[in-house]
C-alpha cells in the first residue's frame, strides 16, 4: 500500500498519520530557510543537525518498513523509492554495486528551498540515506552527497559505501 493510501488525515485535530508517524506539509524553502538564517559560518552545523535529525527520526520510517514487509534490501529501496516523490522529496532512482549504494534524486526540495550554493545541501536525504543504507549493504557505511543541484549539477547524487571491516 503506498503511503498516499496509507496516510490519515484528521480534520478535527489537523493532524496527518501513516501509523503512529505524525506528517506535516511544510515548504521547503523553510526548511532550509533555518540555515539560510544564519550566519555562513554557522549553516555547516545546522545542515550537519538536519542530517542527524533525519537519520535518527527517518530511520524509525524506515524500521517501521522493514518490519511491515520490506525486509531485504532490495524490497527497502522499492518502498523507499515509491514513498520519497509521494513525500515530495524528488524522484530517487537506486543502484547498488555490491559494496555501493548509489542514489540518484530529480527534484530535490532541499537544494531547491535552498537555492544557490557553494556546497551540497540535501543533508536530510543524506540522513535518511545513512539510515537506510547499513539495512541495505549490510553493515555500517560512509554516505556522501557528490553532486548537488543547488551547485549547478543536473541531479543530486549520493554515495553510500560499505565500510570495510577491520581486522585485528
Amino acid at each position: 500500500m503506498s503511503f498516499r493510501d496509507r496516510v490519515v488525515f484528521d480534520p478535527e485535530a489537523g493532524t496527518y498519520f501513516d501509523g503512529a508517524m505524525r506528517y506535516i506539509f511544510i515548504k521547503p524553502e523553510a526548511v532550509m530557510g533555518i540555515a539560510l538564517a544564519l550566519p555562513e559560518d554557522q549553516r555547516g552545523a545546522v545542515l550537519a543537525a538536519m542530517a542527524e535529525s533525519i537519520h535518527i527520526n527517518g530511520g524509525k520510517s524506515a524500521q517501521s518498513y522493514q518490519a511491515a514487509g520490506a525486509d531485504d534490501g532490495e524490497a527497502l529501496l522499492a518502498v523507499i523509492r515509491e514513498t520519497a516523490p509521494q513525500l515530495g522529496w524528488g524522484r530517487w532512482s537506486t543502484t547498488r554495486d555490491k559494496d555501493v549504494l548509489t542514489v540518484t534524486v530529480e527534484g530535490s526540495p532541499f537544494a531547491m528551498g535552498y537555492g544557490a550554493a557553494d556546497r551540497p545541501v540535501c543533508t536530510p536525504i543524506l540522513g535518511m540515506l545513512r539510515a537506510i543504507s547499513p539495512m541495505v549493504l549490510g553493515g555500517p557505511v560512509d554516505v556522501a552527497e557528490t553532486t548537488c543541484t543547488a551547485m549547478g549539477a543536473p541531479r543530486c547524487t549520493f554515495v553510500a559505501t560499505l565500510r570495510p571491516e577491520k581486522t585485528a
